[in-house]
């Protein structure tokens, strides 16, 4: 009988120790699926940089839009992104300047992403450094709810001759499987089609690393570190490289050699290679 009681401790401890270890890497390898995460939440944030780049002054949103009666460009800009579904006003006063965007129903950008919600946008005219603050309060994205800030400058001409737009981001996306959170800096230059105001003939090269956290809060650092390029006629990013640093080791996700396919190529740090499939996923 004590020999029988022995074997069932010895077998108690030892299925409550491998229940530990289970729990540890648990613990010490995130979901891999969660950059499968993060590639969506690159999107979403694409998105979001169309909204505040397209809405700058240089393409024609100025406070002009106040007057109820301006028709075509001189209310939504003249890059042509907003479709009249957006209700983009601008007041002005001897402090600030606030751009109010208002996505009624679901408003569909001339990109294909499906947008509510209304975002704002500040410019403290004291600012020297001509930073503006944009506020996401419950803007649904193609079915995901972002909140959060991005702040950032614009500058018409970079070194590069170029516009560009560069700043910080700190957000919160609640996704399929959870509210996911990234907080960083970025950088968005147009790198042909510069030299026209249309949105159709621009491509974007973006640069920036970031902290990211997934549903389960499990934190890894995501570095860009070749150049993600979007081109003009291409609705995802075509090539470029990220880096995710985790504690198992670099996972790799390369984007492509500029063939608009929709396929980015994973590398986890065993070598197991696998395909990521870019697109945005629609909750209507």
């Amino acid at each position: 009988m004590k020999k029988i009681l022995s074997l069932t401790c010895l077998l108690s401890l030892f299925f409550i120790a491998c229940d530990n270890e289970g729990t540890q890497d648990d613990v010490n390898n995130p979901d891999p699926l969660s950059i499968d995460a993060e590639v969506t939440l690159e999107e979403t944030e694409a998105v979001l940089d169309d909204i505040a780049l397209y809405s700058e002054s240089a393409y024609g949103i100025t406070s002009k839009t106040n007057d109820a009666t301006a028709k075509g460009p001189d209310r939504h800009g003249h890059s042509g992104f907003f479709r009249e579904c957006a209700d983009i006003t601008v007041e002005e006063t001897d402090t600030t300047i606030t751009t109010t965007l208002v996505f009624t129903g679901e408003c569909e950008d001339e990109d294909g992403n499906v947008i509510t919600g209304t975002i704002t946008k500040v410019w403290e005219k004291s600012d020297s450094s001509r930073t503006k603050t944009v506020t996401f309060t419950d803007v649904n994205i193609n079915g995901r709810l972002v909140n959060g800030t991005k702040q950032y400058t614009f500058t018409e001409e970079n070194g590069n001759g170029n516009p560009e737009m560069s700043g910080s981001v700190d957000i919160t996306v609640e996704t399929e499987d959870g509210t996911v959170s990234k907080v960083g800096n970025r950088t968005v230059e147009i790198t042909a089609g510069g030299d026209t105001y249309f949105w159709f003939d621009d491509e974007k090269t973006i640069t920036g690393s970031c902290t990211y956290t997934n549903a389960e809060g499990n934190t890894f650092s995501v570095e860009i570190t070749t150049p993600l390029v979007k081109p003009a006629e291409c609705r995802y990013i075509a090539s470029g490289v990220k880096e995710y640093t985790r504690t198992e080791g670099t996972t790799v996700l390369d984007y492509g050699d500029g063939t608009c396919d929709r396929i980015a190529t994973k590398t986890a740090p065993d070598g197991t290679v696998t395909e990521v499939t870019l697109g945005k996923k629609r909750k209507h």
